[in-house]
């Protein structure tokens, strides 16, 4: 593998330009040519006047053209989705999500296919034809603009790439929150990191985590269906580091970002598709304002109305989902690069031979829909979950001065069914930070997890919970019998309420 120089391009000498067209007509990932279809709602005559409806109109719109659009005469149109970071996000050129959308009119049908942002692929230098280095996929928008990323994927999946849509992330935060958020079903339960200088409020101490390349902010997702604002959908769909003891490490691989993305584009399609969107001239003119500085792309409005009248509304369980991943299944493999010890994705076939990943593409059509997870299986795990805190015995302790903390949290716990073998004063009072001590080393990782996020802490290392119960070795104060030790610290006192009945014994 070639050696992979920092780029010496400067950011701003690949900007692209916009394209001449209406900006406010915009094609949203997933199902983009329908949703931008439906925000051409603002540049039709009022709906509000007999039975004419969205669709009518459109319809009336898009018999003005007849014309064919790229990749129709042989039954496939391809899009490249690409999402970078944007201002303020470090690397925000890079691209950060890499898919294809492939729609298929004869059959109405619609396809999504992630690839790896550090799968290795060939860059040619221009001035030497003969010479070329290894350089993760990310960097081709950053090298070549938008030219080499659409030569790149193209020679990666085998597909011709008929149009483009280019989204900074900044801004597809800002149309969640214009359509007034988006629900998501986040399938497994994880703690990842976020740069905690990117979020829009500063991140509670307690979960701040400081790594070589500057602090992180740790940030739970739990299991089950959420509501989420634009900024928390940004975070779930980019987070690519997991909290130190969080289970499930595979949440913090790119494989699994690239489908948790698929999952955020979903359902901002669904929201962008309902009643509540499209029939609001507000939400409406706020969409179309926020992409007007935040989308680049070379589709026209004739295309898009054009692709909407050949598939029409499409099912989000219709839609075949797939991610070129390294599951046991999977087409890639992680591995280090020896030349720069970055970490990169290569494929199983061997380096720079994508004829497997060219297959999947291809034959994408044939693959089963991808539905999304029931929320009747997740409540089981979830019902199975809250089950096992029956038999979870702690013991809460209050690490400082202010009265009550520990017996608010006790109160709290108890209501989730953790049983509380005792409550008092720790042997010192000095605790700044909230401090989980696992004294059963028996139990199952997954009530650990449970009960980091019932309590905001850090969680002890098993050094740890040894130095402290041999503080108290006859046990005047701590219980050895209980399953956790939890030391209450000042960071609480954020987050209870301290009760109007001093407690002289029990804090």
């Amino acid at each position: 593998m070639s050696k992979q120089p920092e780029p010496a391009v400067e950011l701003a000498a690949i900007a692209e330009v916009k394209p001449a067209f209406d900006h406010r007509l915009w094609v949203i990932p997933v199902i983009l040519v329908i949703i931008a279809a439906l925000l051409a709602y603002n540049a039709l005559p009022s709906i509000g006047q007999g039975n004419q409806t969205i669709f009518n109109q459109l319809g009336s719109l898009v018999t003005q053209y007849d014309t064919p659009v790229k990749g129709e005469a042989k039954d496939r149109i391809n899009v490249l989705l690409l999402g970078i970071g944007g201002a303020g996000h470090d690397g925000g050129t890079l691209t950060d999500s890499i898919m294809i959308a492939s729609i298929k009119p004869s059959t109405k049908q619609v396809a999504l296919l992630s690839l790896p942002r550090d799968l290795v692929v060939k860059i040619y230098d221009e001035t030497d034809p003969d010479y070329w280095e290894g350089r993760k996929i990310n960097y081709a928008y950053v090298l070549g603009g938008m030219d080499l990323a659409v030569e790149k994927v193209s020679e990666v999946t085998g597909l011709t790439l008929h149009y483009y849509v280019l989204v900074d992330f900044s801004g597809f935060r800002s149309l969640i929150d214009d359509v007034g958020g988006i629900t998501v079903t986040v399938p497994t339960s994880f703690t990842g990191l976020y740069g905690a200088q990117e979020l829009s409020t500063p991140c509670p101490k307690r979960n701040l985590y400081y790594l070589d390349d500057g602090p992180y902010c740790a940030i739970q997702f739990d299991q089950g269906t959420e509501q989420m604002d634009g900024e928390r959908a940004l975070i779930y769909s980019r987070i690519r580091k997991l909290a130190p003891g969080s289970v499930h490490q595979d949440q913090g691989s790119d494989f699994a970002r690239a489908k948790r993305q698929q999952q955020v584009l979903q359902g901002f399609k669904d929201k962008v598709l309902s009643a509540g969107t499209v029939l609001n001239p507000t939400k409406i003119s706020s969409l179309t304002t926020d992409l007007d500085d935040h989308m680049i792309m070379n589709l026209e409005l004739w295309e898009m109305a054009r692709i909407f009248q050949l598939i029409g509304v499409v099912d989000p369980d219709s839609i075949i989902n797939q991610v070129v991943d390294d599951s046991t299944d999977g087409l890639v493999h992680s591995t280090i690069a020896t030349e720069t010890g970055a970490s990169v994705v290569v494929p199983n076939a061997g380096d720079y031979d994508y004829s497997a990943i060219q297959k999947l593409a291809k034959t994408i059509f044939t693959l089963e829909p991808t539905k999304v997870e029931s929320q009747k299986t997740l409540n089981t795990e979830e019902n199975t979950e809250e089950a096992a805190t029956d038999q979870v015995i702690v013991q809460i302790l209050n690490g400082t001065n202010t009265v009550g903390l520990a017996s608010t949290l006790a109160a709290n716990l108890e209501l989730q069914g953790y049983e509380i073998s005792n409550v008092g004063n720790a042997l010192t009072r000095d605790y700044s930070i909230t401090t989980i001590y696992q004294v059963n080393t028996e139990l199952d990782p997954t009530i650990a997890t449970a009960m980091q996020n019932q309590v905001p802490g850090a969680l002890a290392s098993s050094r740890q919970t040894e130095t402290l119960l041999s503080l108290d070795s006859e046990g005047s104060v701590l219980d050895s019998g209980a399953d956790f030790i939890i030391i209450v610290g000042s960071d609480a006192t954020n987050t209870t309420n301290t009760p109007t009945t001093t407690q002289a014994s029990q804090e």
